[in-house]
């Protein structure tokens, strides 16, 4: 069967995953939100077998749902689930910001200071993609120095799960909007200051933030 050989590529199937990991963790798609096999194929020029592989990987790392072999959508988060995977990142974040920390050379954190900086302004704006993706840009540059390919891949994993509520989130609180980027300016002096105890806290805080957010929204903690 050789017209089927180039549905068994895995660098198609590959690649439509690394894409879809993409837009799940910077919120391009949204809670609830259903992905049509078919269309996804359309898009990106491939049969539906390489989309199908791509989409039974996402669902076996918890990034997707399916309820059956065809149909899968993105979850659709309560609030408590939420802050509880938002709490389990903070964790992780805080642990790969403290490894990073003797690999993040001069330059690197002249980088960090213009991401931030950029997004400041996003957040000025309400540009939430933008903002997402900058965002992305600014954590894993740090994590991506831990020099620990484990713990950013599970990282990754917890970061597909909520890209899609905290994009909505974003959204949804414009009113409060400059507190989502609060914690780089003490995260970035501590980097600079070679401090990595203060560096894992600061992280730890930017990214509890989260959890702050969902469990109010579940009424789970007082105002």
């Amino acid at each position: 069967m050789t017209d089927a050989t180039p549905l068994k590529d895995p660098s198609l199937s590959d690649r439509v995953y690394a894409d879809l990991k993409r837009r799940l963790m910077l919120g391009a798609v949204r809670p609830g939100q259903k992905l049509s096999m078919r269309k996804l194929a359309a898009e990106f020029g491939t049969s539906p077998m390489p989309v199908r592989e791509a989409l039974k990987r996402l669902a076996s790392e918890q990034a997707l749902e399916s309820e059956a072999a065809k149909a899968f959508h993105v979850p659709d988060l309560s609030p408590k689930r939420a802050a509880d995977l938002f709490e389990l990142r903070a964790l992780l974040e805080g642990a790969a910001a403290r490894a990073a920390l003797p690999r993040l050379t001069p330059a690197r954190l002249a980088k960090l200071t213009l991401i931030n900086d950029r997004l400041s302004a996003h957040l000025t704006t309400q540009d939430a993609p933008a903002y997402m993706a900058d965002n992305h840009l600014f954590h894993f540059t740090i994590y991506r120095r831990a020099d620990n390919p484990d713990m950013v891949f599970m990282i990754e994993q917890l970061w597909m799960q909520t890209g899609p509520s905290l994009r909505l989130g974003l959204e949804r609180s414009t009113d409060t909007a400059p507190q989502w980027n609060s914690e780089h300016t003490p995260l970035l002096a501590a980097l600079r200051a070679g401090d990595a105890d203060a560096a894992a806290r600061a992280m730890q805080e930017d990214i509890a933030w989260g959890a702050h957010f969902y469990r109010r929204a579940a009424g789970l903690t007082g105002p």
